[in-house]
């Protein structure tokens, strides 16, 4: 205690000295209040949290299923277009095997004109060789190929290439069965000399012949070109129709009452129309040089008519491959 404190000998102040004393100036403390929260409120605040957190939960879920389904969608897309682009190099093997499936049938064709034309002489083997060679490349190559990875120009040459290859092999064909069916006349005409023909028609006269003008016959037996004779009697196939007839060779320079017949020179008539067999070969050459151009292409000529080039198969090939190679 201070002094002037007063104290009664306990230690403690008086009441008195309490009430009126030092501490009687000090301001009272505020009374403790109470604060009234609204339950319903915090009830609602919660539920808007609880919500809140709910829809946000949703947000970023959803975010992860998109992320994911994206993610998922690009994979399976990145899979797919490799798969595709193997499928498209597995085209290549095919396209160069058939180029050289078409260089061989060239060469075999340019061999077997050169025979005919150039040496007379039929090439035996060669339909059987040609019956042995295909090109491959048909539309089956492209089952079950995933071909998006493409170029659109690109697609368009392989298509058409495909459709040019199945004419080919057609046309091939068709020279096949030409050498087959062509063998045997064009063999017999090659067995003659060259410049050579047989004896095949008359001219037949008769009286009627000053008024009407001569008659072209054909003989029955056509008189072979190293026959050193012509018979004085010639039988030949009635003009008129009705049969076969037989006239004396006119030897002199009266025709005989009954009529006479007058050999026609081989070479002379072979000018003006060609034996059939002629035909044939001129036919089976021209079919054989057009499967030639179709592999080689055609450059363009200058003339009257402007004829673009046109490559060949043999070169569209090449580029095809060549192209479908480097798609990646």
């Amino acid at each position: 205690m201070g002094p002037g404190v007063p104290n009664d000998g306990r230690g403690s102040v008086p009441p008195a000295f309490r009430a009126a004393g030092a501490y009687a100036s000090v301001p009272a403390l505020p009374a403790t209040q109470r604060i009234e929260v609204d339950e319903d409120g915090v009830r609602r605040a919660r539920g808007g949290a609880r919500k809140q957190g709910f829809i946000l939960g949703l947000v970023i879920a959803a975010f992860a299923g998109v992320v994911c389904w994206t993610g998922g969608k690009a994979s399976t897309l990145g899979e797919a277009r490799a798969r595709g682009v193997q499928d498209v190099h597995d085209l290549v093997p095919p396209l160069q095997k058939a180029k050289g499936s078409l260089e061989e049938i060239k060469a075999k064709l340019e061999e077997g004109a050169k025979s005919l034309i150039a040496d007379r002489k039929y090439p035996t083997a060669l339909s059987q060789q040609l019956a042995g060679m295909t090109v491959d490349f048909s539309g089956d190559v492209l089952f079950g190929r995933r071909l998006g990875p493409i170029p659109a120009e690109t697609s368009r040459q392989l298509f058409d290439f495909i459709t040019r290859v199945q004419a080919l092999n057609t046309k091939k064909d068709l020279v096949v069965s030409l050498l087959t069916k062509l063998q045997k006349p064009i063999s017999e005409e090659f067995s003659r000399p060259a410049g050579q023909f047989p004896l095949t028609y008359v001219v037949v006269v008769d009286k009627d012949t000053p008024s009407m003008g001569a008659m072209l016959a054909p003989l029955v037996t056509p008189i072979p070109p190293e026959s050193k004779t012509i018979p004085n009697d010639m039988k030949f196939l009635n003009p008129n129709g009705g049969g076969n007839v037989q006239l004396p060779r006119l030897t002199s320079e009266k025709v005989p009452k009954d009529g006479a017949a007058i050999p026609v020179v081989p070479r002379t008539f072979e000018a003006v129309c060609p034996s059939k067999t002629k035909g044939q070969v001129a036919q089976l050459v021209s079919s054989m040089s057009s499967i030639v151009d179709d592999v080689q292409g055609q450059k363009a000529e200058a003339g009257d008519i402007v004829t673009e080039s046109k490559p060949g198969l043999s070169e569209i090939a090449a580029k095809l491959a060549e192209a479908l190679s480097k798609v990646n």
